[in-house]
């Protein structure tokens, strides 16, 4: 699709959708004076900080620093990716999307979103039907009736089953209409080295993986004892997909969804029985991993939900161990997103669906309440360890639980200016928790704390492999979770943001911009990134306003800048605009001089050039020189 026909198709739902509608219908809004206001769902918000703009038909939280327009607002509040909120919306609204590209192939269409959702869909319905009507089925239905699954939760959860037979869905498929390649390509299938496909789930249980709106994207595979070889694993869920990412999803989260608001938090458990068994004992907010750690990918899904998350573990040493692998990381993450993370570890040998078939729901949400914040679980974990190895504590054994528990603290709160009051009373608290279980004083852990957050910040060659936390040495370093935080991006300096007002402002005016700035005279990125847009819509013919810009991109964080820009716009109606265009282009002429004269003046510094080529740079810098000084030097825009 061509960019002047995806602003076509954009423009058409962005007209037909009222932002004021939309947004109320997620939270509740008051008219305040020409906008309307509410309280923003992405922060802990007493007063209403979140800003909607009926005439713009945009929205902004002004202490989030997030604004947008209705497919910023859906992508965010619904957690989707930019093409499935303009067909949400597009759907709102009546609006019929184009499905093929004029140049695009019938071959290619079938691998579009839409239809791979809808071969998702039918391939659940035939597990399902499968299991509740096949007689190659009844080894799935013992298996169910034995861990005590009842008919209730197979159709609440869509539980299926496949057949043990190479492709008994692939032919089922072709005869639907949807090919063996569109199967592969949403998982079901897989291609054979010698030529054709055959089915990936052959005598399984079938889980049915769900996104928030309750459509299949993925399965998961249970091996049933009747039909599992020697070298069969027990478990398999699909493939990566394009409509599946396992570190992006969480099991039975839109059946769990209601149930996580009314408890204020969500239980996240490892398998999809144990998550069924307490729907159907009436823990209704439990969700399940699949087969990854709970990790940064999953932090945007569970704060459209909920701040808090219980991490309920098996409990077998090796559950306690995953738990213990991944749990320095866990903490840095969620401090940094502000989730509160507790811990919930099992009676030894026991899993969640055996502790509420066998205990009933009661005891387990007792058991629930007891779970501890990761700090104390961690610490309670590493002194336990400790008493098992060496049979006794000992004031060496003590030094190792601070060191290893000091390490944990120094990446879940890395500190320094940056440091909310919020992290900082909880380091307090931590600290002071530490100092009470050791009899150590508050200075000595801060100053030994200090130590470790500085030896963390130094860069590791390679991470290395986790061992028993007990066995940590105080000359050990913690590797860097540098994957948990990037770089901040640079922020639009004042030029920047007056090119973008300007381009808003005067988008007529673009020819001109193009002739006298470029993209590289800007600092940040974004800055660059709306330049270059502007330019792109100008060559096709489409004058770069505000609402063109605002289609023309899906990055949350460029609309949010083209937001507030805006805003700044309307607040300076005085301003002479010709002037303001006068000063950005002698501004970004004067940079550029003063860039060639530092180049210039390294290269003499440096002795690399021969005495001709600086007897001719020296003359051209007293020139430029003699030039300003005539002149008059234009402020910064």
């Amino acid at each position: 699709m061509s960019l002047a026909d995806m602003q076509d198709a954009k423009e058409q739902v962005r007209q037909a959708v009222d932002i004021v509608e939309l947004v109320g219908g997620y939270l509740q809004l008051r008219r305040q004076g020409r906008n309307f206001v509410g309280l923003c769902p992405w922060h802990d918000d007493s007063r209403p900080s979140m800003q909607v703009n009926p005439e713009r038909q945009s929205f902004k939280c002004w202490v989030c620093d997030i604004g947008g327009d209705i497919f910023t607002f859906l992508m965010r509040i619904e957690g989707v990716e930019f093409r499935e909120a303009l067909e949400m919306l597009a759907e709102r609204a009546g609006v019929e999307l184009s499905q093929r590209p004029a140049n695009q192939s019938p071959t290619d269409s079938q691998f579009e979103r839409s239809n791979l959702l809808k071969a998702l869909a039918w391939a659940e319905q035939q597990f399902h039907q499968a299991l509740l009507k096949s007689p190659a089925a009844e080894p799935a239905r013992k298996y169910l009736a034995d861990r005590g699954i009842n008919d209730e939760s197979v159709e609440k959860f869509h539980i299926g089953f496949s057949p043990n037979e190479w492709e008994w869905l692939t032919k089922r498929g072709a005869a639907a209409g949807f090919s063996p390649a569109v199967l592969e390509r949403v998982g079901c299938a897989g291609k054979r080295d010698s030529g054709g496909y055959y089915d990936r789930f052959r005598g399984r249980l079938m889980f049915s993986i769900r996104d928030v709106r309750s459509r299949p994207i993925a399965f998961g595979g249970r091996v049933l004892p009747e039909f599992a070889g020697e070298r069969d694993a027990k478990y398999i869920n699909s493939p990566e997909t394009p409509l599946f990412s396992k570190s992006r999803e969480l099991y039975a989260l839109d059946v769990a969804r209601d149930g996580v608001s009314r408890e204020g938090e969500v239980v996240v458990m490892e398998g999809y029985t144990d998550v069924i068994m307490a729907h159907q004992h009436g823990i209704d907010h439990a969700v399940a991993v699949l087969g990854t750690a709970l990790g940064e990918q999953h932090v945007p899904l569970v704060k459209r939900f909920t701040d808090t998350i219980t991490l309920v573990l098996d409990g077998d040493e090796a559950g306690q161990r995953r738990t213990m692998d991944i749990l320095d990381n866990l903490l840095a993450l969620f401090i940094k997103f502000e989730i509160e993370l507790k811990v919930l570890g099992l009676p030894e040998g026991a899993d969640p669906c055996d502790v509420v078939v066998s205990q009933g729901s009661d005891a387990f949400r007792e058991l629930l309440a007891s779970s501890k914040d990761a700090l104390t679980h961690k610490m309670d974990f590493v002194m336990q360890t400790l008493a098992q190895q060496s049979g006794a504590s000992s004031t060496h054994d003590s030094a190792q639980a601070v060191e290893s528990i000091l390490a944990t603290l120094a990446r879940a709160l890395p500190g320094g200016v940056s440091s909310t009051s919020s992290a900082l009373v909880r380091e307090q608290q931590m600290v002071g928790r530490i100092a009470r279980q050791f009899g150590l004083a508050d200075d000595t852990l801060r100053t030994r704390l200090k130590a470790l957050r500085k030896s963390q910040a130094k860069p590791q060659a390679t991470r290395p492999t986790q061992s028993a936390i007990a066995n940590m040495t105080d000359d050990e370093e913690m590797p860097d979770e540098s994957a948990f935080s990037s770089a901040p991006a640079t922020k639009p300096t004042a030029w920047d943001q007056e090119l973008i007002e300007l381009i808003l402002l005067q988008p007529e005016a673009m020819t001109l911009m193009s002739t006298q700035v470029s993209g590289d005279d800007a600092t940040s990125e974004s800055a660059k990134e709306i330049f270059q847009l502007a330019r792109d819509l100008h060559e096709v013919g489409i004058l770069p306003t505000y609402e063109q810009l605002m289609l023309a991109t899906d990055d949350e964080q460029i609309k949010s800048l083209l937001v507030d820009c805006d805003e700044r716009n309307s607040l300076r109606d005085t301003s002479d605009p010709q002037l303001r265009l006068s000063d950005l282009f002698a501004t970004a002429a004067r940079r550029r001089e003063e860039a060639r004269h530092q180049n210039q003046l390294a290269q003499l510094r440096q002795h690399k050039l021969d005495d001709d080529s600086e007897d001719e740079v020296l003359r051209k810098l007293f020139g430029d020189l003699e030039r300003g000084q005539s002149g008059s030097s234009p402020t910064e825009g």
